[in-house]
């Protein structure tokens, strides 16, 4: 006897069926767009970078305004490796220097060096500064800055955040275990990894940096030599110190003592996130290195309770010296931990004789900005390269997902 299941048994199945598949249809369409869609942006990373390798693209950074307005702070730029003999003056070109960061600036003079064929001697200086960089630069090779865009350079900064570095690694991993575990998941992983080294060199990013400055502020008896590297200043990520530094000296027959104070200037952010050391020399320093005796007036201190109690205005005095001796003030900051919105402008008081000269971190005397703050971009090529995986994963996933997409075909066909 035939058995019959009954109608609406029957109906009811073919409903779910239908209700499953369409869903099941619908949720394939979703993944395939995200996986093409990231598959697209994978490939265009690995074909940018080729380009870079081949023909020497990378980007730098601007934290600063030194090359302002042509390339205000805040902007990235794209730069390619030339040799020297391409370069001219009037071209914006950032120049390695071992053991400092790199320095981006306009080209004043080029000529070859005597007893070279590829060596040029260059002069540069920033649109925004007054004067020429102190010394010129022997280059046999450099970077053209091809083109640049305004505002972008917090964008690339974004992916030091190591949250942000273990959530795409996350993602990326998750994405390959739920879509090809367990018989794809390995492969995929692999060839993940490779596409993230192949992506990440592309956007890999320096940091243009402008040269050390001096500048003196003069009163009537008291004279003030501020030496900095304001471009190092307001370029700070955790762990590098930076130095400012200023002579404080005398002039005429005026005798006794010339006290010395420092402090914070007005708006001050998050400067808890800055240590100093404060020391003393009767010698301008070499470095960090005092040619003298030298005196610590403040060791390893939060900056915002490092010149607490004010004794005198807003600045605490730390020393003083006499009439006819100069005392060479060096402030040591480090960045303590990662903080994006570090402003802290240091400022120097020297009092005696009835005036008082005032020096600040941010550039006296018109020599631009020099805030302690953080903005540097340091570590941008190992972030971007997680980001590359995350890429390089969908690029896979894309690939992998029209094979399963086959399977699936076949196992219905049967």
């Amino acid at each position: 006897m035939a058995s019959h299941r009954p109608r609406r048994a029957v109906e009811s199945s073919t409903s779910r069926a239908r209700t499953g598949g369409g869903f099941a249809a619908f949720r394939q369409r979703v993944v395939d767009v995200v996986l093409w869609t990231l598959g697209g942006l994978g490939l265009a990373s690995l074909l940018a970078a080729g380009v870079a390798h081949v023909w020497g693209f990378s980007f730098i950074l601007f934290s600063t305004g030194s090359m302002a307005p042509t390339i205000p702070a805040g902007s990235a730029a794209l730069v390619r490796l030339l040799p020297a003999s391409e370069f001219k003056v009037g071209d914006v070109t950032t120049i390695e220097r071992p053991g400092q960061l790199p320095i981006t600036h306009r080209i004043t003079s080029i000529a070859p060096l005597e007893g070279s064929t590829s060596a040029r001697v260059v002069t540069m200086r920033g649109d925004a500064n007054e004067v020429e960089d102190p010394e010129p630069y022997v280059i046999t090779d450099a970077r053209l800055v091809v083109a640049s865009w305004p505002g972008v350079a917090g964008w690339f900064q974004n992916f030091r955040d190591p949250r942000l570095m273990g959530l795409l690694t996350l993602v990326a991993g998750g994405l390959v275990c739920w879509a090809f575990w367990p018989r794809q998941a390995r492969r995929a992983t692999l060839v993940a990894a490779a596409a993230a080294v192949a992506a990440s060199p592309v956007l890999g990013a320096t940091e243009a940096q402008a040269a050390e400055t001096e500048h003196q502020i003069v009163g009537s008896h008291v004279v003030l030599t501020v030496v900095s590297d304001e471009e190092a200043m307001s370029s700070m990520f955790p762990g590098r110190t930076v130095l400012w530094q200023v002579g404080v000296d005398t002039l005429g027959d005026e005798e006794g003592a010339v006290h010395v104070g420092l402090g914070l200037a007005a708006g001050s952010v998050a400067a808890d996130a800055l240590k100093v050391d404060v020391l003393a020399c009767p010698d301008r320093w070499q470095g960090e290195t005092c040619p003298g005796d030298a005196q610590a007036w403040v060791v390893d201190a939060p900056l915002d309770q490092a010149f607490l109690p004010s004794t005198h205005g807003d600045t605490r005095e730390l020393g003083q010296t006499m009439a006819g001796d100069p005392v060479w003030v060096q402030v040591r900051a480090t960045l303590d931990r990662q903080e994006p919105d570090v402003k802290a402008t240091l400022r120097l008081d020297a009092w005696g004789a009835g005036e008082v000269v005032s020096a600040e971190s941010d550039g006296n005397g018109g020599h631009g900005s020099g805030d302690l703050a953080y903005t540097g971009a340091d570590g941008i090529g190992e972030s971007l390269a997680v980001a590359g995986a995350a890429i390089g994963t969908g690029l896979v996933l894309a690939r992998l997902a029209g094979g399963r997409r086959r399977d699936a075909d076949r196992g219905v066909a049967q």
